[in-house]
């Protein structure tokens, strides 16, 4: 699943912008007239002035988005930026003031403090923005593990490109470089990133590493041997940026093409997601989340003696899990087997009755009372929504493999990783206790996530609450 930069954090600090304007002309107000709104000139007109400056402050970001370099400004140039903006701002607003006669209706002092409290409170909360959004940004959206591929030519040059781009949304795992004959890198690193394989197991480590994206920056030499490694990437579900080469021409100087500082790539991806639909995605899981983790206190204090009484251990399993394309994570639930139950597991593996790579047997040994009453009614599964809190798991999402399990997928397999792994899913609405083969599950999450949408989880969720009255598809 490949998230296109949005425009949200444009538009969050072009709002944090404009409420600037808005305090700062309140203050050099009530400092000249002691009231927030009012002078004591009749004909001034405090919304005609405010309404003035957020008309020419909003054309000129239409124009021309005035903070679109603002994490790659120090705080000399952010400030002269910042006043400069401000003088093109007050002078337009000036001349539309002039228009309607009222130029002369507003105090002097007003005029000249509103400009320097506006400069003052904006350079202060553009460089706030700049200490607070990285964090943010990680905490809500996730940072895209990304690795870097390309030859000796164009190896260090990429690497500088990135690191200079100083973009948060970005985690640089490591560079893949290609050589023709000996590697010129014997330090293991190229400019500070660590160099984590070569070509010739290139593939490997992508379908073993936690990975969501990688950059490709080869000469024309070798574009025709990189095309079957690109498939298998694009197999697994990793998005790839492939950089080809765009002259730069004159008078056509704009072009739709993914950039990376000074490379154009053509991104492929099985899945573009809107922004829009993520956004509220996250609110839903964070919502569910919480009442779920309600519900799962009440759970525990009925739950947790029923479970000690009938077999000693924890109330709690965590087993780790694999995720949205390889992270390796806890998942929890309440226990449902005795303590023992990954010690025999080996033994029951003749008995197994999934064909793949999954574990299911109908009258497992393993469970206890306690515990198939818990799998029936599906109230093992509460504890998750820990997971979904932390941003581990989603409401509606693909079920995450064990790390036994994902050791033995194939690329294709990986895909079904390419999407955060969810409490309930298409499969599991699709009747998930007749369901035996594994490759009719990895379809099932592909067809998933290649026609996701917000709608799709709320449908896959009324699907799941329906099945959980009626007992059915848990086993």
């Amino acid at each position: 699943m490949y998230q296109r930069k949005s425009k949200l954090q444009t538009l969050l600090i072009l709002s944090a912008d404009c409420v600037c304007i808005f305090v700062s002309l309140i203050l050099a107000n009530y400092i000249r007239n002691k009231r927030l709104f009012e002078s004591d000139n009749a004909r001034m007109d405090f919304g005609m002035l405010l309404g003035s400056c957020l008309v020419v402050y909003l054309a000129m970001n239409l124009l021309r988005n005035t903070n679109r370099n603002m994490f790659l400004r120090g705080p000399l140039h952010e400030l002269a930026g910042i006043v400069r903006n401000n003088l093109i701002m007050f002078g337009g607003a000036a001349v539309i003031l002039y228009f309607f006669n009222l130029l002369d209706a507003y105090s002097r002092l007003v005029l000249f403090l509103f400009p320097v409290f506006n400069c003052v409170l904006m350079f202060l909360v553009h460089q706030l923005w700049k200490k607070m959004m990285p964090s943010l940004y990680q905490w809500i959206f996730e940072q895209r593990k990304i690795l870097l591929v390309a030859d000796e030519e164009n190896a260090a040059m990429l690497v500088e490109t990135m690191k200079g781009m100083k973009d948060f949304s970005y985690d640089l795992t490591g560079i893949v470089p290609i050589a023709e004959s000996t590697p010129l890198w014997t330090e293991g690193e190229i400019s500070g990133v660590p160099v984590v394989a070569d070509f010739e197991h290139l593939i490997e480590y992508c379908q073993m590493a936690s990975l969501d994206e990688v950059i490709v920056v080869v000469e024309n030499k070798r574009r025709k041997d990189m095309l079957p490694i690109l498939e298998t990437m694009a197999e697994m579900g990793i998005t790839v940026h492939y950089e080809i080469p765009v002259p730069e021409l004159a008078s056509a100087s704009q072009k739709a093409l993914s950039q990376f500082g000074s490379f154009y790539a053509v991104t492929y991806a099985n899945r573009v997601a809107p922004i829009g639909q993520l956004i509220l995605k996250r609110v839903m899981d964070l919502a569910g989340a919480l009442v779920g983790c309600v519900i799962l206190l009440v759970l525990t204090v009925l739950v947790a003696p029923l479970i000690k009484l009938e077999s000693p251990g924890p109330v709690f399993f965590a087993q780790k899990r694999v995720g949205r394309n390889g992270r390796v994570f806890k998942m929890y639930k309440f226990r449902s087997m005795y303590a023992d139950a990954e010690e025999r597991k080996k033994e029951l593996m003749a008995q197994n009755e999934m064909n793949g790579l999954m574990f299911k047997m109908e009258n497992d040994p393993r469970i206890t009372k306690v515990g198939k009453f818990l799998r029936k009614t599906s109230l093992d599964e509460f504890p998750q929504f820990l997971n979904i809190l932390k941003g581990d798991m989603s409401l509606v999402g693909t079920r995450p493999p064990t790390l036994d399990e994902f050791k033995h997928y194939s690329p294709y397999h990986k895909k079904r990783l390419s999407f955060r792994p969810g409490l309930t899913g298409m499969w599991q609405v699709s009747g998930r206790s007749d369901i035996t083969d594994f490759e009719e599950i990895v379809r099932l999450d592909v067809e998933y996530i290649d026609n996701w949408s917000f709608m799709l989880d709320v449908k896959i969720l009324l699907k799941t609450v329906l099945a959980v009255f009626k007992e059915s598809g848990a086993k």
